[in-house]
């Protein structure tokens, strides 16, 4: 599966606050723990703020909180924040609209398994993600 930029580097910074709840941590500290940039990761992070997914503190000393519990925040969440309407399906995408999805097979196999992917990301939290261990595979 292929996602933005913004998505993963979305997903590591909110995991980096949720290791770390009990600190503001500024972009750069942000930026620095997660090996990215610090330019392109403030973009995120106010996309992340305007959503409410992360609360900003201004000032010398201010920084980044999780503004929900990081069991609140589920992985579909991140995914339709920063890929809208982009698919990872082309030809399900609601930006490039298949002209031929009416008649083709493949359409409703596509489909059916974007929406499947996407159950499986509302069910995975953060917390769920910071944790070393691996899940065991849902049934």
């Amino acid at each position: 599966m292929k996602t933005s930029r913004k998505t993963d580097y979305a997903v590591h910074a909110l995991m980096i606050l949720a290791r770390n709840k009990k600190e503001e941590l500024s972009v750069k500290e942000l930026a620095d723990r997660g090996n990215v940039s610090s330019s392109y990761l403030a973009k995120v992070m106010q996309k992340l703020s305007a959503a409410g997914i992360v609360s900003s503190a201004e000032g010398k000393k201010g920084g980044y909180t999780l503004a929900k519990d990081a069991e609140k925040i589920n992985l579909a969440q991140i995914m339709e924040l920063f890929e809208a309407k982009d698919n990872v399906f082309e030809c399900v995408d609601e930006i490039r609209s298949c002209k031929i999805k009416d008649w083709c097979k493949i359409h409703h196999v596509f489909a059916h398994a974007y929406h499947k992917m996407l159950a499986e990301l509302e069910q995975t939290t953060i917390k769920d993600i910071i944790n070393p261990e691996i899940k065991k595979e849902r049934v």
